[in-house]
């Protein structure tokens, strides 16, 4: 009976934080209404949104510009830089209001295509962090609509510099 009720609340937590995590999420890319849904029309970036793992190509652009928009729109956010390196970096940020030690990580990957640079980014949902309990679940699918918005706004800035 009680590992019955251990399971139920288990489950609760875990349906608690991602509609948590997909609320901040949906709140740090909201694009305002007077933004058109469309980057420039010269533009030939196009938003990938593979289940697996969004993407969107950036042209005419270094990946350390692209890495440093990505972080200071993240870090804007709340979010910290968990590891870096030249073409990846990797966010994450605590989650309040849960019955167990809940973060939030996200990783962007950089990768060189004939077009431009092909921005990846995958978002995780890790349990008890750093201890024996930690438990990692992907959640990039569950968010995908969301994260193509973010990636076009990425491409976006591209444009306006």
């Amino acid at each position: 009976m009680k590992i019955a009720s251990n399971w139920q609340i288990l489950r609760s937590v875990h349906t608690l934080s991602i509609l948590l995590i997909a609320s901040i999420i949906s709140a740090c890319t909201t694009i305002s209404p007077s933004e058109p849904s469309n980057p420039n029309p010269n533009n030939t970036s196009s938003v990938s949104k593979d289940p697996l793992s969004p993407s969107i190509i950036i042209p005419s652009r270094s990946s350390k510009a692209i890495l440093e928009d990505i972080i200071k729109y993240r870090t804007d956010k709340g979010m910290k830089i968990r590891s870096r390196g030249k073409q990846r970096v990797e966010l994450m940020m605590p989650m309040r209001n849960t019955s167990i030690p809940t973060e939030a990580r996200m990783q962007y990957i950089l990768t060189q295509t004939e077009q431009g640079w092909r921005v990846n980014v995958r978002v995780f949902q890790i349990s008890n962090p750093g201890s024996k309990q930690e438990t990692v679940q992907e959640i990039t699918q569950a968010l995908a609509d969301k994260l193509a918005e973010e990636l076009a706004l990425y491409a976006k800035i591209a444009t306006k510099r």
